[in-house]
């Protein structure tokens, strides 16, 4: 006589819930680190978008000043709030002087910000005279940018400015002598010495960053 065995139904029923609980164990971090990832992801493309943005809107009220000068609007001018689509900046055109050929001198100041982005624009202009209507010829120059905070109304501020772009001149011009003055040896070894203050992300690949540096270097 036979005994016929037959499976427990209960027995499948907690082999089935042990492997939903070890799959829930097991994907739940893989689900969590996914979210992680595309969440930074997201914040990041979110900062380079709003800094781009910042910038360009400083760029139009940049040429918003041009427009003015060359619609022959002479003195100081400051217009803290122009919109600009959904979003606003300032404008402020700083007389400095006259030039060789009695042309008004100015600073052109552009700032935008947006939400914690903030991108500020200053350049030289000179502004001729009407020959004999507007448009005027407007020559600017020297442009630069940072990304402080300036208030570009304030003089202290402005000076600051003015300032931190004469220490900027004043580097490029050692760097431009430096090159000029080394041969590639001589520059590869100097740029190879600081490998170890650089971070260790950079260090890899600090070496073909040499190579390419020596390759652009100036030379006579």
């Amino acid at each position: 006589m036979r005994t016929k065995i037959t499976s427990c139904p209960h027995r499948k029923k907690g082999i089935a819930i042990v492997l939903v609980i070890g799959l829930v164990a097991v994907m739940m971090p893989v689900l969590f680190m996914l979210s992680r990832i595309g969440t930074s992801q997201s914040q990041l493309a979110m900062k380079y978008h709003e800094n781009l943005l910042s910038e360009t809107i400083a760029f139009s009220g940049g040429n918003a000043g041009l427009s003015r000068l060359q619609g022959n609007l002479r003195g100081y001018q400051n217009l803290p709030d122009e919109i600009c689509g959904d979003n606003k900046y300032a404008l402020n055109l700083r007389p400095t002087g006259l030039g060789f050929f009695k042309q008004n001198l100015y600073f052109l100041l552009s700032k935008a910000a947006v939400k914690n982005h903030s991108y500020t624009l200053m350049a030289e202009a000179e502004q001729f005279r009407p020959e004999p209507d507007p448009p005027v010829m407007v020559i600017t120059r020297d442009y630069w940018n940072t990304v402080e905070p300036y208030e570009i109304e304030l003089m202290a501020d402005v000076l600051a400015m003015q300032n931190y772009r004469g220490i900027d001149l004043l580097r490029f011009e050692e760097t431009k002598a430096f090159e000029l003055g080394s041969t590639g040896t001589q520059y590869s070894d100097e740029m190879t010495a600081k490998t170890s203050r650089l971070p260790e992300e950079l260090q890899t690949d600090w070496a073909e960053a040499i190579n390419n540096l020596v390759a652009e270097k100036l030379s006579l």
